[in-house]
């Protein structure tokens, strides 16, 4: 089975934010302002990377029309169902007891309830916990199809977000223009 790559050159705005999934996205690569972290100052970063022919844009449509393909492949869903359902059923496992009762501990009155030394997640969650991952796997198969709609949609209209994303380079530079 091939890996899925869930990324894909973003070309505008929303576009950036709804495919950054998507094969070869670089975020810092396709904004022109650059946020630094804890500084409250922006830096110029590379300008917004657009497709500049029909083969870029076509490119584009073939990777994501391949993962969508990938992502409805019914092998790849129950592969990540069934990783879901696992990392669900270790998570319920892990023993809270313990940590629990060394933080009523050391803060007194912050756990209201007592819990046995020896619970789980799963006996904080109660009742349906067993349930829970086999609906997590459940969910992920469906969240996969959605997708995978979503990346077809996407691919199909790539050349729109082509062209709103020359219209708001236009626009933005007309704005800096005016400024100046």
């Amino acid at each position: 089975m091939r890996s899925i790559d869930l990324r894909v050159p973003a070309v505008a705005g929303f576009a950036i934010l709804l495919l950054a999934f998507a094969p070869g996205a670089k975020a810092a690569e396709l904004q022109e302002i650059q946020f630094v972290a804890g500084t409250g100052e922006v830096s110029t970063a590379a300008p917004i990377a657009h497709a500049k022919n029909t083969d870029d844009s076509r490119d584009a449509e073939a990777r994501l029309n391949e993962m969508a393909e990938d992502l409805a492949d019914p092998r790849v869903q129950n592969s990540v169902a069934a990783m879901v359902e696992r990392m669900s059923e270790t998570l319920l496992d892990l023993p809270v007891g313990k940590f629990a009762a060394a933080v009523e501990k050391a803060r007194p009155g912050t756990i209201e309830k007592q819990f046995r030394e020896d619970a789980t997640v799963a006996d904080l969650a109660g009742r349906d916990a067993e349930r829970l991952p086999r609906e997590l796997g459940k969910g992920s198969r469906q969240m996969m199809t959605m997708l995978s709609g979503f990346a077809s949609a996407f691919a199909t209209m790539m050349p729109e977000f082509e062209q709103m994303g020359r219209d708001l380079e236009r626009s933005m530079q007309d704005i800096k223009a005016a400024r100046d």
